[in-house]
């Protein structure tokens, strides 16, 4: 049985999913926000972080858009990090989290399907796991801040 780290991430509006241990770089506190007009709602904030700007994203806006409009009451964000291809130069990302992540355990066991009620998190979802009878997607945060995925998402 293959057992493996991931960070549990919790969102605004009760909503849940990891990522792999490699790929939260940093959690930060309170961090300078700067508002950028005329961007879309899920992502008009963007932040400082070495040197380079990076949006932050609201995936619970996002995600439930058509529910409504999700407050954000914390100022956690979490600074995530990938690669589009394992030839190219890793990329920093960034989004709001409700509270710190959690460290967790996955093992081969737990692997799930994705529930319908769920689907929303199926275009950008590696798989899905059961942690304490909740279903909990893995993001693929490389597509999810591709180009590709934005130029869809924009079109929705």
């Amino acid at each position: 049985m293959t057992e493996s780290r991931a960070w549990l991430l919790h969102f605004a509006g009760g909503l849940k999913a990891a990522v792999g241990l490699h790929e939260m770089s940093q959690v930060l506190i309170s961090p300078t926000l700067f508002e950028i007009p005329t961007t879309p709602y899920y992502s008009s904030d963007v932040l400082i972080f070495q040197n380079r700007i990076l949006p932050v994203l609201n995936i619970s806006n996002m995600l439930l858009a058509n529910k409504k409009t999700i407050i954000v009451t914390t100022r956690v964000i979490g600074v995530a990090v990938y690669q589009h291809e394992s030839t190219e130069f890793s990329q920093y990302a960034s989004m709001y989290l409700d509270g710190m992540p959690e460290n967790i355990m996955v093992n081969d066991n737990q692997i799930c399907d994705l529930p319908k009620e769920q689907k929303y998190w199926e275009p950008f979802a590696l798989s899905c796991f059961s942690y304490h009878e909740t279903a909990i997607p893995i993001i693929d945060l490389a597509y999810l801040f591709s180009e590709e995925f934005n130029a869809i998402k924009h079109r929705a």
